[in-house]
């Protein structure tokens, strides 16, 4: 195998991802969906919870995956970043075993990979982030509202690692879109808020270099999709011009 990770090896690269630029939400439609957050926030089940995941999802673009595994020992308080890790061995399933999302990530790996990676020896490899490129360093210092609520979770005496699995961080994300006004709940998804943080920034003007790194992306292609016809970044463009 190419690589020393057997799991990147197997597959799952930036060639077959499908891309939601069409799903992302504008500016006013994220605000509107974390006012959604808000609301379910109201509820002490869920508290810290909505707010600190849409945020995270939709200005940092995390994967739901890296999200699920996130520590707060990832976290730079300092420099204001989240560093990825390239590996990490997961305990985060029921008496410290390994999760169902990580035992499904690796059962697709071996099915992916044919007879050059059975399960047994993929289950040794996770948690990995999705692609070798998607170990990286995120900066959040960006954005003060961003980074209280990255503090505040954290902040939680019970927390040192995000308590949600996968199927929870999807069902926030629904019930705060069915709070939201003016948003179609069918249509916003954890990986609809990444769609809409790669949106969010090349509209700002973020290059492709440092959107590419950002998200964790392999190919430049992928960037361009959401850099090359950005009527955001065209309006700031025009603004710009004609002062």
């Amino acid at each position: 195998m190419g690589s020393s990770n057997p799991l990147h090896d197997a597959g799952r690269s930036g060639s077959n991802v499908r891309h939601s630029k069409e799903d992302a939400l504008s500016e006013r439609e994220f605000e509107l969906l974390l006012e959604g957050a808000r609301e379910i926030n109201n509820h002490h089940y869920y508290d810290p919870d909505p707010e600190f995941i849409i945020s995270v999802l939709g200005r940092l673009g995390l994967r739901r995956g890296e999200l699920v595994h996130m520590k707060e020992s990832w976290i730079n308080w300092r420099d204001k970043t989240i560093e990825i890790p390239s590996h990490e061995p997961c305990d985060f399933g029921m008496e410290g075993e390994v999760c169902g999302y990580c035992k499904q990530m690796a059962q697709q790996r071996a099915d992916y990979a044919g007879n050059d990676l059975t399960y047994e020896d993929a289950i040794e490899w996770v948690w990995v982030p999705k692609t070798e490129a998607a170990a990286r360093t995120i900066y959040f210092g960006f954005e003060p509202r961003l980074e209280i609520y990255i503090e505040r979770y954290f902040d939680n005496p019970n927390y040192d690692r995000v308590e949600v699995s996968g199927t929870a961080i999807g069902r926030r994300v629904k019930k705060a879109a069915k709070e939201a006004d003016e948003i179609d709940p069918t249509h916003i998804s954890p990986h609809s808020l990444r769609a809409t943080c790669a949106t969010y920034h090349a509209g700002r003007g973020l290059k492709l270099l440092s959107l590419m790194q950002m998200m964790g992306w392999v190919k430049p292609e992928t960037a361009e999709i959401y850099i090359g016809r950005n009527s955001e970044k065209t309006k700031n463009q025009l603004n710009s011009i004609h002062k």
